[in-house]
């Protein structure tokens, strides 16, 4: 048997037994008993319940025991790999193959210690970035990263250093600078609202503007570049806009003179950094979880479209955009929003009207016009859309109700998305559905 030593203070652990007393709903008590191991160092205090221990009663060769719990659960152990395996009844067990009784000698004590346990297997690790999921999470990894690249820490932990290197010559390439040796680098957090400000050599400024699911507003970008300038007119200002989530363009960022430094380009290089022989477990927590994200936005390839969650639909409404000039983004209504995707083929011209994808839902939609009559207006268009429907099968329907506001759908046609047998999304068939239009 193994001496038990506790993991708090290293003292011996005793047996003991532990009782607790609870009222019931009918004014009784009942005490729980059971075993414990318990710190025989008064001052430490641990104590933990003693789980009762299997005997292993049967054996398949020399390479599988049949661990038989008190409950009469049963668990197979495979030596060769020392994997167990989940519990179930143990003659369920012995129905299922050519067992015999077990002749051995094991200390089941110490497999068990050693065993894993196959459900561990394919399962996600916790991660440190799955819970700080916040901005000023976000900044402190990229300030962190940022000060890894100042040549002292090269001889600390080279791979790491080479990694934000990686990371800093990236932001310098991208404005057309080439990387100087980072003799200094002095980093701050939110100077007038910009998330990072990174001062290298005293002659480069890094700019990150940092945004997880949310987007740029009220012309910020150009503020922050100003403030920088006002602080010091001689630094050369590399600034980015840091996006690890998707949006439908980047314009207002490239117009304030921002590079937009997107989740793929960061997992090229963390990625890089790992099979450069980085181990660090937050380097690699981030990589693991920006990995995550992008799969779910690459769900919609491989997932049923009645299963798509956000990011799926986002996914998609990427790829479209590739081959369709339109805009996608979350639209809100009172019954809470959906994700869309709009657009107005050339040959609308000057229509009043325009197509949107509310999910899988196709609907055209008509603007407000002040001059206009926009209940009348709608049923005269609405006739001519459901007219060209019938000519080139369309299969837009008419709402049970013409509703009025800033916009208004006027015809619409469910399921739009073309999918496969297994109910996946057929991006060539739903574009030519969608490309009907044109």
């Amino acid at each position: 048997m193994i001496e038990k030593t506790c993991p708090r203070c290293g003292s011996t652990l005793i047996e003991e037994v532990y009782e607790r007393e609870h009222e019931t709903d009918d004014g009784g008590m009942l005490i729980d008993v059971h075993p414990i191991n318990l710190c025989t160092d008064q001052h430490c205090g641990y104590m933990e319940r003693d789980e009762p221990l299997p005997e292993i009663k049967y054996q398949q060769g020399e390479d599988r025991l049949l661990l038989v719990y008190p409950d009469e659960k049963g668990r197979i152990l495979e030596l060769r790999d020392l994997v167990i395996w989940p519990p179930i009844h143990y003659l369920s067990i012995l129905g299922r193959g050519d067992w015999e009784e077990y002749r051995g000698n094991h200390d089941v004590e110490v497999l068990l210690e050693n065993a894993r346990d196959n459900d561990a297997y394919g399962k996600m690790q916790p991660n440190l970035f799955e819970f700080a999921t916040s901005e000023l999470s976000q900044d402190a990894f990229l300030c962190w990263l940022l000060a890894w690249s100042q040549d002292d820490y090269r001889s600390i932990n080279k791979p790491l250093h080479r990694a934000a290197l990686d990371f800093v010559s990236t932001i310098f390439n991208v404005h057309g600078e080439p990387l100087p040796l980072i003799k200094k680098i002095e980093i701050e957090k939110q100077y007038k609202g910009l998330d990072v400000l990174a001062v290298v050599n005293d002659r480069y400024a890094i700019l990150i503007e940092d945004k997880t699911f949310t987007k740029n507003h009220s012309d910020q970008l150009r503020r922050y570049s100003e403030a920088v300038y006002i602080r010091n007119p001689e630094w050369i200002q590399l600034p980015i806009y840091y996006k690890i989530a998707d949006q439908s363009h980047y314009q207002s960022v490239t117009a304030a003179h921002y590079f937009p430094f997107t989740r793929k380009r960061m997992i090229q290089i963390l990625r890089r950094g790992r099979d450069n022989g980085v181990t660090h477990d937050v380097f690699l927590d981030y990589l693991s979880r920006l990995e995550w994200l992008n799969e779910q936005y690459e769900a919609f390839k491989h997932v049923p479209v009645d299963e798509w969650n956000s990011f799926a639909w986002q996914g998609f409404f990427i790829e479209l955009q590739k081959v369709i000039d339109g805009n996608w983004g979350y639209i809100s209504n009172r019954k809470g929003g959906f994700w869309g995707f709009w657009w107005k083929p050339e040959r609308l011209g000057d229509k009043s009207y325009y197509l949107q994808l509310e999910e899988n839902r196709l609907c055209v939609k008509l603007t407000a016009a002040e001059e206009v009559n926009m209940l009348e207006n709608a049923r005269t268009i609405l006739k001519s859309v459901l007219a060209e429907s019938d000519r080139k099968s369309l299969s837009m329907r008419k709402p049970k109700q013409l509703r009025t506001g800033k916009t208004m759908t006027i015809a619409y046609r469910p399921d739009i998305l073309q999918v496969t047998e297994n109910g996946n999304v057929d991006m060539e068939r739903t574009i030519e559905e969608l490309r009907k239009w044109e």
